[in-house]
């Protein structure tokens, strides 16, 4: 978020959903606890003259302050990425993006769960924390230590073509078996990775998307062709929801799929806007928009809907057992503006 207030907002918010699945919560009858750590960029640190930073702590995050691991000078197809990456008005934030592949260096935890600004986390996520931690918790013994990344696809419009989609790595919800091994592979890699401006990030690619040249990408690369047998892909209508109705054509690691003509050739042309609210664990907001942008032609979807009903639920449950929070009138937006918490005074 842009304005300070609704980032606070959905900081609260992001690590009260979370801690309401936890281990910290008893009636979740979760087995996992949690930790909240955000990764930022120096240049995301100060916005509008607010350290975001300070924001992040003073809420119980523990902030780190990241660059990103790698230049563009050192980008061995420097010649064919440094033109997109150095154009201001398109991609002046797409290196520094990179400052997330941070997140895997983290060796401390059993599991690092990557999360963003577009995140509901709705119900119990233990079932994918289990294929990366496996039996230590009395999870799932089918576990296996080759893992190292648990995610869902999205489908996200192809800038040449608009009308087809790309399948592509979905980093509102992305699990990780955190490992310094892990982060220099991927850093090396990064380094010397093929590109091409028509093709992206590979042999293979999708093409150029929103979040081509960015870690959304290069991951989507990665676990496509480096290391392929490393991941294993979640139902994308339960972990990832967007509520995006299914596309027509859809550019996958395999080629294109004819959802229209061939709905079962692949799973991934599920019409998850179709799925019942009690069957997404984990929504992304990426389609719908957010609670405080209040409105947008996309909320006519039903499952936006519930997102946005849930989301304001939660915030106003949090005014009812917050000491520090006034309550509201129970009216979150008016006339189109977002109408942020307030502190109470004492």
């Amino acid at each position: 978020p842009k304005d300070d207030e609704s980032f606070r907002d959905f900081a609260v918010m992001l690590r009260a959903m979370i801690h309401a699945q936890s281990y910290q919560n008893l009636s979740s009858e979760s087995r996992y606890d949690y930790k909240m750590h955000a990764i930022i960029h120096p240049q995301a640190k100060n916005c509008a003259g607010t350290d975001r930073s300070v924001v992040l702590q003073n809420l119980g995050y523990h902030v780190s302050v990241q660059s990103s691991p790698v230049g563009i000078h050192q980008l061995q197809h420097f010649d064919a990425a440094a033109e997109i990456l150095r154009d201001v008005n398109d991609a002046s934030d797409r290196l520094p993006d990179f400052a997330r592949l941070h997140a895997y260096q983290l060796e401390e935890y059993d599991a690092v769960v990557m999360v963003d600004f577009d995140t509901l986390v709705l119900g119990s996520v233990d079932e994918t924390l289990d294929l990366i931690v496996g039996d230590k918790n009395g999870g799932a013994s089918g576990s296996s230590s080759s893992v190292s990344a648990v995610f869902s696809w999205e489908h996200v419009p192809l800038m040449s073509h608009p009308e087809a989609k790309a399948s592509v790595i979905n980093l509102s919800f992305f699990v990780l078996r955190p490992s310094k091994d892990m982060y220099e592979l991927l850093v090396a890699t990064l380094k010397r990775a093929p590109f091409s401006a028509t093709r992206g990030w590979g042999s293979t690619g999708r093409g150029a998307f929103p979040g081509w040249m960015t870690t959304q990408g290069f991951l989507t690369y990665f676990y496509d062709e480096v290391r392929n047998g490393a991941k294993v892909e979640m139902n994308q209508c339960a972990f990832g929801n967007t509520a995006e109705p299914s596309p027509s054509k859809l550019i996958t690691n395999g080629g294109t799929v004819d959802c229209d003509s061939s709905p079962d050739a692949s799973n991934q042309c599920n019409d998850c806007s179709k799925t019942t609210p009690d069957e997404v664990r984990v929504a992304d907001l990426s389609y719908c928009l957010a609670p405080w942008e209040c409105g947008g032609d996309n909320l006519m979807s039903g499952l936006c809907r519930q997102y946005n009903k849930k989301w304001f639920g939660g915030r106003l449950q949090m005014e009812d057992v917050h000491p520090q929070l006034q309550k509201t009138i129970g009216k979150l937006c008016i006339d189109g503006q977002y109408q942020p918490m307030v502190v109470a005074e004492h």
